[in-house]
């Protein structure tokens, strides 16, 4: 699928829900901490949403916990094969759930809003969505798209920035302490412009201290090349402190002024070690 069928289909989609309205992004909520979006891409056209791919059929598979390379059990993969394109509640019931972070350019928070059951709605042009025929021959038929929230007309016609993540959240458990959270993917650039910016992240958070973020580990994809490659980040999980704090993993992408922010993702697997 193209890069201008892309942005067009997200701009479309706006249009029907009247994006473009002046109003607010939502209300502040408890949850998850937004991270840094990374620094800026060259290349790219502006346009509205992500690289949100139409049609295609669920094929089979999804969650499961079996065994991942070398013997070491996954305690989460998907690959959104077994995920149901059409379903608008998809990704939510598959365990995604999203927050919103914006801040003026300087770095200043203007607002955050979430958690929420991760969308899967090309109308709302809002964080991500299943999109199908973006894959190659170990991606499959289906996957991933994260690109910002496009549902925030206020605060993106207002020039601020709008980093919408994607993620799953877990409750680290006792036995995790001392073990290497590693979060792997395969994953592919889409239509990012110039000023936006994406990430791939882990961040443990404090829910007994005001939701405070604890861990923070990044990794850059706003520069992703167009062909598939695969790509991991870890975190040390050694302080016993982090018993009971939640576990975030996923993705974010960072746009203003309406500028395109779509990456693909796929072949997503949560391995302690």
């Amino acid at each position: 699928m193209k890069k201008t069928t892309l942005i067009t289909i997200l701009f479309a989609a706006l249009a029907v829900y009247g994006c473009a309205d002046d109003e607010e992004g939502g209300t502040a909520g408890s949850g998850g901490t937004a991270g840094s979006g990374g620094s800026a891409g060259s290349g790219g056209t502006a346009g509205m949403g992500g690289s949100a791919g139409m049609g295609g059929s669920a094929g089979e598979g999804g969650m499961g916990g079996s065994a991942g390379m070398g013997g070491t059990p996954a305690f989460f993969e998907q690959d959104f094969e077994g995920v149901e394109q059409a379903s608008l509640t998809a990704l939510g019931d598959a365990g995604f759930v999203v927050f919103g972070n914006v801040t003026q350019p300087d770095g200043t928070t203007v607002e955050s809003y979430g958690t929420f059951p991760a969308p899967n709605n090309p109308a709302m042009a809002a964080f991500c969505l299943v999109a199908s025929g973006e894959g190659g021959a170990e991606q499959g038929d289906q996957q991933l798209v994260i690109f910002s929230d496009y549902q925030n007309q206020a605060q993106m016609l207002a020039g601020n920035l709008v980093q919408a993540s994607t993620f799953q959240e877990v409750t680290i458990q006792a036995g995790d302490i001392g073990k290497t959270f590693t979060f792997s993917f395969d994953a592919k650039g889409g239509d990012i412009a110039d000023a936006s910016t994406a990430d791939a992240f882990i961040k443990t958070i404090d829910p007994d201290n005001s939701f405070a973020e604890t861990n923070f580990e990044q990794l850059d994809t706003t520069n992703l090349p167009a062909t598939w490659g695969p790509f991991e980040i870890s975190l040390n999980l050694t302080d016993p402190l982090l018993e009971g704090q939640l576990l975030q993993f996923g993705f974010s992408a960072t746009a203003t002024n309406n500028e395109a922010s779509g990456n693909f993702y796929d072949n997503l697997q949560g391995t302690f070690q």
